[in-house]
């Protein structure tokens, strides 16, 4: 048996034998008031049933607390109905029903049942979680750690607020280290691997569908992540999550990406650095492989626009070697640019054109393309 149970049992136990000294109010035995006096007493000591044990580091268990809290809300109730039916003035029965009110308000609807409410949910919610993440992380099951790691957010984000909500520092204490602390820790701990996990699943979603530069770059996270793993001496589970690093590692090394692939993803990037670049004066946009579209913002003499690192950043981001077979910025390549612009002396002139420039780029190994430049 755990300590846990033996402690709870002890609890149950004792709780049993304090249960059994509570009895009905007898009501025509004694005076209105003392009834009332007797139940307020009664009420005063609800928490006790669960704070006196915390004191000792004995976990209160629901199952011991419901016998006392049936008691309790009989007796109240019971006293209750008495005030109302008194012939007591409306004034005197108000005040009555308050002092009773006010204390089952503080020690019951306040203490006693919100801590079961807390013990429930504890026992309830985050132990079966915790236990179904312990078995999957003994059989290596990387898909259920998954999916009971998101369960296990999801209680600690928003929902453990009721383990604060009842009266008793000490109990509260203990409940909170008997229950949300491992779970916090176990949610730290699993962070990083249902990470790595969750990614490992999307490279090979990436190569099924032979995006391999997306593989890569998303490996590339994989990597970065490594060293937040746990130590994975004495970790079966982080030793097999590696395991399976290390298969999917070789997945995307055995893809290569051809000339063309290289091209595109170089294109993805010409288009973030012109934006931040020249933002001012055009907006860049990419529909498809080896084109770029070109929306002008503010007239610039064209020029201007070409040497204040347009055709530059083009020729660099891209991996350009040669434009119509000329070096770029050999007299050769800079006269074939402006007669392909000729006609047009600034932005403006150029709404509605679309330039072809026929291209060799070398970014690991060449390729010649006809890249297309459309302005609006």
């Amino acid at each position: 048996m755990s300590k846990k149970l033996i402690k709870q049992t002890a609890v149950a136990a004792l709780l049993a034998s304090t249960v059994l000294s509570f009895s009905p109010v007898a009501m025509g035995a004694s005076s209105l008031d003392q009834s009332v006096n007797k139940v307020k007493s009664q009420l005063s000591k609800a928490t006790t049933h669960y704070v006196n044990p915390s004191l000792s580091g004995k976990v209160a268990p629901s199952s011991a607390l419901y016998p006392a809290l049936n008691t309790m809300k009989k007796n109240y109730q019971s006293v209750r109905k008495s005030v109302v039916s008194s012939k007591l003035s409306s004034s005197q029965k108000q005040a009555k029903l308050n002092e009773l009110d006010a204390v089952y308000n503080e020690k019951i609807s306040g203490g006693l049942v919100p801590y079961i409410d807390a013990y429930n949910y504890a026992t309830k919610y985050l132990m079966p979680i915790m236990k179904n993440i312990q078995v999957a992380q003994d059989r290596n099951d990387f898909a259920t750690v998954e999916k009971e790691y998101h369960k296990l957010s999801y209680q600690l984000k928003g929902r453990t607020a009721i383990l604060y909500r009842f009266s008793g520092k000490a109990a509260r204490d203990l409940l909170l280290q008997e229950y949300k602390k491992p779970a916090d820790a176990k949610r730290d701990e699993l962070m990083v691997p249902v990470t790595i996990y969750m990614s490992l699943l999307e490279i090979k979603d990436f190569l099924a569908d032979g995006k391999v530069i997306e593989a890569k770059a998303e490996f590339g996270e994989v990597e970065a992540l490594l060293t937040r793993l746990p130590n994975a001496a004495n970790n079966k589970f982080i030793t097999a999550l590696l395991e399976e690093v290390e298969k999917v590692k070789a997945a995307v090394n055995a893809e290569t990406l051809t000339a063309q692939q290289v091209l595109d993803s170089k294109v993805e990037g010409l288009v973030t650095v012109l934006n931040t670049n020249f933002a001012d004066s055009t907006t860049a946009t990419t529909d498809g492989s080896n084109s770029l579209t070109v929306t002008v913002k503010e007239d610039l003499q064209l020029v201007e626009f070409l040497g204040k690192g347009f055709f530059s950043t083009f020729t660099s981001e891209l991996g350009v070697t040669k434009v119509n077979g000329f070096d770029p910025t050999s007299a050769q390549g800079v006269n074939y640019l402006a007669t392909t612009f000729s006609g047009a002396d600034s932005l403006n002139d150029l709404k509605g054109k679309t330039v072809t420039l026929p291209l060799t780029v070398n970014n690991g190994s060449e390729l010649t393309v006809n890249f297309t430049i459309s302005f609006k």
